[in-house]
């Protein structure tokens, strides 16, 4: 196991340390720098521990986990004190060259997991732009512990997946919230109740497209002719809900690309 340094312990930082060490990666092998005392504090409860960049090894491996804004003083600030740092960049939207001509002395791959790597069902796209296979390997495994690894070969898909796949779980746990106002009220309001329906229809789902990955059929054997489903579909077909929903992705996915431009 390679030694692992987040650079910013934000949400998915914290993401993919919980999905490591329950996956049993070591405790003593992830470290963090986080100026932010919530973060920090978060983060130790964890089990990571705090460092700094002056006693980072060179063969450790540094995520970069910080907000687009300050992406490029935090990869100024690591190249200036790592010697040819072995950099993975969780960043939204900032592209290799832009990262590469401010230092080219370091070995580059940009990522971007989502949050249901805390859970090690996570989906992470993996891009490699400039690093030699042993360390491209080392971090795919990595990756691979925490969920499944979609490697990527040309850089901009990145954008398209952060709007489809990394901002992903958020979708569904904004539909939910519909879902749940119903369902809380049928439960007499017991939110026990109400997360155990929704866990399981979910989980059944889930095995559902596992067993038939046809997303048509599974829909025809739920709706019956002029029966309850079909009412419901229709309803949401009438409202272009297919047509709001591709909205949406797409406005993300242009905003994955915009950043690159504002930063």
């Amino acid at each position: 196991m390679k030694k692992i340094v987040f650079y910013g312990s934000g949400n998915i930082s914290q993401a993919l340390i919980s999905g490591l060490l329950s996956a049993g990666y070591k405790k003593n092998l992830i470290e963090f720098i986080d100026r932010n005392k919530i973060n920090s504090r978060k983060t130790k409860k964890l089990g990571a521990t705090k460092t700094n960049l002056k006693t980072i090894d060179t063969k450790s491996i540094i995520f970069l986990g910080v907000k687009p804004k300050d992406a490029m003083n935090a990869y100024a600030e690591i190249c200036a004190v790592v010697k040819k740092p072995k950099i993975v960049s969780l960043v939204a939207g900032i592209k290799s060259n832009k990262y590469l001509s401010e230092s080219k002395d370091v070995e580059l791959i940009r990522a971007m997991p989502n949050t249901s790597s805390q859970f090690n069902k996570g989906i992470t796209a993996i891009c490699n732009c400039n690093a030699n296979k042993t360390t491209f390997n080392q971090v795919s495994s990595i990756f691979k512990k925490v969920g499944t690894i979609v490697d990527i070969t040309k850089e901009n898909q990145i954008d398209d997946f952060t709007g489809l796949i990394g901002s992903g779980p958020a979708y569904f746990f904004y539909l939910l919230k519909v879902y749940e106002k119903r369902i809380l009220k049928l439960c007499d309001g017991d939110k026990s109740k109400k997360d155990t329906i929704i866990c399981n229809l979910l989980e059944g789902v889930s095995y559902s497209i596992n067993d038939n990955s046809n997303l048509d059929e599974l829909i025809a054997s739920v709706a019956s002719k002029k029966g309850t489903t079909e009412a419901g579909l229709k309803s949401f077909k009438s409202s272009k809900l297919s047509q709001n929903f591709e909205k949406g992705i797409a406005a993300a996915i242009k905003r994955a690309k915009d950043i690159s431009v504002e930063f």
